[in-house]
């Protein structure tokens, strides 16, 4: 009897303890997600806590070729044909960018067509020239041999001619050498014409030819070729509005960069320091940053140059004003990195060094001060923290937390202590 009857009390025990196992459990699971609605679990780990001023800005390269229209005589507006795809890579010597050749051609159709003209031209009169030649070279013939016929009847002795007939024959004579003066005068001034009229016509055809040339050149030069090999990158500039980018069918002036072929070995970051914190920015000071491209891996460098003013920020209508500055990157990754991609970072002023650090969202205000929400392996529970130093996303925690320890940051940015 007294048997059973512990046997009885021992499953009512074990019933009991099973039940109260499944309502801890139970209990601590709806803890557990009512935690992990509010947020993410991340762990607290030792690093450097970075206290500093932010800096926002871009990429660019240290070394870059810019390319644009070519330098064609008379010719001041472009209108882009061809654009290498923003982001490929090119070899050097590859056509990267190509401008409209309409008007050039239509320039080297119509100086080729006077170009023949003129050829032509000269051809005619250089056979008229020697028809024309011929002709008076006859004429003259025949006057100089009037004329020596005329000489030869006037050396007779005048005993054998009368008067009248000697009369005749000096009119004669001097008839016939007027004539032959004549002709050669005229065959004369028949070549300085006809010479001035080849000239003339040379230097046409040649004037043509000088343009066709210089059309053919520009037809070829329209044809922009990379003079380095790298990454196409579509440049902007202040002067187009909100700082847009050209695309084929755009018109540009001669002047205008179209494609930069950035070294994407050797990079640097140009960064904006707001108004207020200008006065706080040096060269030389260390900078760390990270890409918005790629927010999981940190990039230092260092500040080498800073603006003497604060100046507002470039195509924004933003009033607030910015301190300009030129960070010198301590490393250079191609892969990773291209010119215009934007960053954010911090320009070190202190440095703790091997702290424990959480996200300043994994700190709850509570009555009793700044707690975190800490998870086990069966529970959440609330942890009193003690802190130190902070910036901008982490804080130093001196007390209350292990390295590993995972903790909750709020989604909503919510600093209430979740009501579990």
């Amino acid at each position: 009897m007294a048997e059973t009857t512990l046997r009885v009390r021992l499953r009512a025990a074990i019933t009991l303890t099973i039940a109260a196992l499944f309502l801890i459990g139970g209990w601590t699971l709806r803890n557990k997600l009512a935690a992990d609605r509010r947020g993410e679990w991340v762990p607290a780990r030792r690093g450097d806590l970075v206290n500093g001023v932010q800096v926002n800005g871009t990429l660019a390269a240290v070394d870059s070729d810019s390319i644009g229209p070519p330098q064609i005589n008379d010719t001041w507006q472009f209108k882009i044909r061809m654009m290498a795809p923003e982001g490929s890579d090119v070899k050097k010597g590859a056509p990267v960018l190509g401008f409209d050749t309409t008007d050039l051609e239509k320039r080297l159709e119509e100086k080729s067509a006077e170009g023949e003209q003129a050829r032509k031209e000269i051809e005619k009169k250089r056979a008229d020239l020697i028809l024309r030649r011929e002709d008076e070279k006859l004429k003259l013939a025949e006057a100089e041999a009037r004329l020596r016929k005329s000489g030869l009847k006037l050396q007779a002795p005048p005993v054998l001619s009368g008067v009248k007939e000697r009369k005749e024959i000096e009119l004669e004579y001097a008839l016939a050498k007027y004539e032959t003066e004549a002709v050669r005068a005229r065959l004369e001034a028949l070549e300085h014409a006809a010479a001035a009229e080849i000239r003339l016509l040379e230097s046409k055809q040649q004037a043509a030819a000088a343009i066709v040339r210089q059309a053919q050149d520009a037809i070829a030069r329209m044809t922009v070729v990379a003079s380095r090999s790298g990454t196409i990158i579509y440049a902007t500039s202040s002067s187009r509005s909100g700082g847009e980018k050209k695309k084929v069918g755009d018109s540009c002036w001669r002047s205008e960069r179209v494609i930069e072929i950035p070294d994407l070995m050797r990079m640097k970051a140009k960064g904006d320091v707001d108004e207020v914190d200008a006065g706080r920015v040096a060269v030389g000071q260390r900078v760390t940053f990270r890409l918005d491209a790629h927010p999981d891996e940190e990039f230092a460098g260092t500040i080498v140059s800073a603006a003497r003013t604060v100046q507002q920020q470039p195509l924004t209508r933003d009033p607030l004003k910015v301190l300009h500055v030129e960070i010198r990157i301590d490393r250079t990754d191609p892969a990773k990195m291209r010119p215009g991609m934007r960053f954010q970072g911090t320009v070190e002023l202190g440095r703790t060094r091997n702290a424990l650090l959480i996200p300043r969202k994994a700190v709850f205000l509570s009555a009793r001060g700044p707690i975190a929400w800490r998870r086990g392996l069966v529970s959440v529970e609330e942890r009193p923290l003690r802190l130190g130093q902070l910036n901008a996303t982490s804080v130093e925690v001196l007390g209350g937390l292990s390295p590993g320890d995972r903790v909750l940051v709020a989604r909503d940015g919510s600093q209430d202590v979740p009501k579990t």
